[in-house]
């Protein structure tokens, strides 16, 4: 079985499409019929843990 991590990377124009049907970061894509690019940003989280005292 193939192991799937959160941290995965994926294609360049898979991240900016709103779709999940991502390809992985080796797959060269140069055209996609389902694209639909975000409507709006997202910030990454941080990754720091906030003090809680």
């Amino acid at each position: 079985m193939a192991s799937t991590s959160s941290f995965e990377q994926f294609n360049p124009l898979c991240e900016k499409c709103v779709r999940s049907c991502r390809q992985p970061l080796g797959t060269k894509l140069v055209e996609c019929p389902r694209f639909s690019p975000r409507p709006f940003k997202l910030t990454p989280p941080p990754r720091k843990q906030l003090d809680l005292f």
